[in-house]
């Protein structure tokens, strides 16, 4: 499949007007945001970050519960602060455990929140803590974040091993449950296992095209294709060190576009979408003490993001570039979050 390219050159004010529809109509599902609290990003042109969400589009989003090696009592902690969020907000926030509630926020105006996770690690060695965990509403979880765990290698380990016997365990619980394989930050073996073994769609929420871009953290075109074929979606990031065109050279916005023209091409309009992967929660001293040391790159804490798509109120940026690069109405509702509402609806049943 062929990228798509405009039938005819727009006009500003057609551009504006199918962006605007878009933002104010179609169902927008962000595959990995940032944290709403805990911590809440600091207010921006006098908006509150919640404010900014809302006003940007997005109707559902993927926070992430716990990373790296996070316990499973840092986890309840975590969902004890959205609770918390979700019963001072009502008006503005809801909990998202069903395809249906997924509906809900979009028609009443509000932000939809998936309990998601970027470590297998917070069930520890219990498995027993799968169910109670999708009790309390998890529905997405990682493998791996980037480093290797009880389940399997994450993108940075250089033995790049496999899915080990209780990664297999976790993917069968998951599959179970209803909560939803994602590969992201996962190493390319155990993310091959993974896709092979489970028997619904799996997802890469926020990673980008190594063909592009040659990170660690990127996918390859085998690792792409695999997971289209178990019907699952491509998210794409606007982290720097996943969209770079040249390293060292701050990313635009043109060039995260051209990461979902790339999946597209690959893979089918059905298998991509938005995994924005920011996080408006990052200071500078956070960046640099922690995630830059795990990603050894020439990025700085002004330039982590592609210019364009730094924010969440960026969204719009997103959409109008897709109007300009010829996707039909029909395929931007599919990007923007079609795609992901498909998958939830086989793996969440419901």
């Amino acid at each position: 499949m062929t990228t798509p390219v405009a039938t005819k050159l727009l006009t500003a004010l057609e551009t504006d007007a199918r962006t605007t529809a878009h933002q104010s109509k179609t169902l927008i599902i962000d595959a990995l945001s940032g944290h709403i609290v805990a911590p809440e990003p600091p207010p921006r042109d006098g908006k509150s970050y919640l404010d900014r969400l809302r006003g940007s589009g997005v109707d559902v989003i993927n926070i992430t519960l716990a990373a790296h090696s996070d316990s499973f009592e840092k986890t309840l902690n975590m969902m004890y602060h959205y609770f918390n969020l979700m019963s001072a907000t009502p008006d503005s926030t809801m909990q998202i455990e069903t395809v249906e509630d997924i509906r809900t926020a979009h028609r009443e105006g509000k932000i939809g929140i998936i309990f998601g996770s970027q470590t297998g690690t917070l069930v520890e060695r219990d498995i027993s803590r799968w169910t109670l965990l999708h009790k309390l509403g998890l529905r997405v979880c990682q493998i791996t974040y980037n480093e290797r765990n009880d389940l399997g290698d994450g993108c940075m380990e250089p033995e790049n091993r496999g899915l080990t016997s209780y990664g297999r365990q976790a993917v069968q619980e998951m599959n179970r449950l209803g909560i939803v394989v994602d590969l992201s930050h996962v190493g390319e073996r155990t993310a091959l296992d993974a896709t092979e073994y489970s028997t619904k769609p799996v997802i890469y929420s926020h990673s980008n095209a190594k063909a592009l871009t040659p990170s660690r953290r990127n996918l390859t075109d085998e690792q792409m294709r695999a997971v289209a074929a178990t019907g699952g979606v491509v998210g794409i990031s606007s982290f720097s060190m996943m969209t770079y065109r040249e390293l060292g050279e701050r990313p635009t916005l043109e060039d995260y576009l051209n990461h979902i023209d790339y999946a597209v091409g690959l893979l089918g309009v059905d298998h991509v979408g938005i995994g924005s992967d920011i996080f408006e929660s990052y200071t500078e001293l956070s960046w640099t003490s922690s995630t830059k040391r795990m990603y050894p790159m020439p990025y700085d804490y002004e330039t982590k993001v592609a210019k364009g798509f730094m924010y969440v109120s960026e969204l719009p940026n997103v959409i109008r570039g897709l109007v300009t690069r010829g996707y039909s109405d029909t395929d931007m509702e599919k990007i923007l979050g079609g795609n992901w509402l498909r998958v939830f609806k086989e793996v969440w049943q419901s």
